[in-house]
Order: C-alpha cells, then structure tokens, then sequence
C-alpha cells in the first residue's frame, strides 16, 4: 500500500474541498466560475503579476461563499494562465478580508505568452 505524506493528504482534501465549494457557487450563481476565470486572464494579460486585489478591481460579481473562489485560481495555475511565485500580500481592497495574505502570481499570458 502506497503511503502518503500529511501534506499530500492535506493538499488534496483542501483542492476536493475548493471544488465542492465550486460546485455549491454554481447552483447559486451559476455563471461565477467562467465569469471570475475570465477575469483572471483578463487581468493576466494585462500586467506580470497577478493579485487578489488586481482580480477584486475587475470582478464585479461576488461569491456567496469565498471557497468557491479557489478551485478557480487552482484552475488558472493548472491552465498556466498564473504561477506560483512563493510571495505573499495583504488584500487591501476587500475589508471583508481582514488584510488576509494571499498569494503574488506571475502572468503566464503578459506579453502575449500562451498560457
């Protein structure tokens, strides 16, 4: 029997958790996942780092439940539309937030690169 480390574990069960919460938002709001997607790659190729703060200015529509925005950002690292830098920043432009860190992003679509 294959044995999985904790963080393995944790990884997977926090990635099933974003997409049933993504798939509670659709029942709800059913058009959020595409529209919020969107405006990631809008806002990806528009500059070379990406933010919470930067997709909060372009998103006009809320989730019901902020959960359902993770399986999104998951979905745009995978598609490579956003990667991973390692850097953490407050979100200043949601005070519902609490100045919470979220994590910096490096564009995969800036200056024309194919996701």
């Amino acid at each position: 029997m294959e044995s999985v480390s904790l963080f393995d574990w944790a990884a997977h069960n926090r990635d099933v958790g974003m997409i049933e919460a993504e798939f509670a938002e659709t029942l709800v709001n059913p058009d959020f996942a595409e529209v919020a997607y969107a405006a990631i790659c809008h806002v990806a190729r528009r500059q070379c780092e990406v933010h919470v703060d930067d997709l909060l200015r372009h998103l006009k529509i809320r989730p019901s439940h902020p959960n359902a925005m993770g399986a999104v950002w998951l979905r745009a690292i995978k598609d490579g539309v956003i990667i991973r830098t390692g850097t953490i920043r407050p979100c200043v432009s949601d005070p519902g937030k609490h100045n919470h860190n979220y994590p910096v992003y490096r564009s995969g679509l800036f200056h024309g690169r194919a996701a």
